[in-house]
């Protein structure tokens, strides 16, 4: 069973995501982990506590989160999302997330793995033959809403004089 001190984790996992290309999508996190960054993860409840304070005190589950992590932020998500997506995941399920980079193309492709695919709810509504609006997470159009957008989608457009 592997064990690491925070340094040698930090180490191991930016190896890991070396070896797959994976680095965050946006400019929110570094490229490289360090132990102040997992110091920070570990305060904001990312990372579960050491196992021992004084040595080699992280084992593989610290690892899987860590991979995890890494993979949710190369597709863009903040770590607000990152920590509602992982919360409470079994070390198996951390693994296929870990499983799922192999499988990903994080520089061709933003596509979430399927451990993590979320129960969002989308909603659609037609406006006319031409157009439709989605909106997300419980957002909802009241009927006069969605009258006044249909209203404006079904006006002629009135052209400017450069546009004539």
């Amino acid at each position: 069973m592997d064990r690491w001190t925070i340094q040698e984790l930090a180490e191991a996992v930016n190896a890991w995501c070396h070896e797959r290309a994976l680095e965050p999508a946006n400019g929110q996190a570094a490229s490289e982990l360090s132990p102040r960054t997992l110091h920070y993860y570990r305060s904001s409840g990312l990372l579960d506590a050491p196992d021992s304070a004084a040595g080699p005190g992280y084992g593989r589950r610290h690892f899987l989160q860590l991979a995890a992590i890494r993979i949710l932020q190369a597709q863009g998500f903040p770590l607000s999302r990152i920590q509602q997506l992982l919360f409470g995941r079994s070390d198996q399920e951390l693994e296929q997330i870990a499983e799922s980079a192999e499988r990903t193309d994080y520089g061709t492709a933003n596509v979430r793995p399927d451990p993590l695919v979320s129960a969002e709810t989308w909603a659609t509504y037609p406006v006319n033959r031409q157009i439709f609006l989605v909106a997300r997470e419980g957002a909802r159009l009241s009927t006069s809403q969605l009258e006044a957008i249909r209203e404006i989608c079904n006006s002629p457009q009135k052209q400017s004089p450069k546009t004539r």
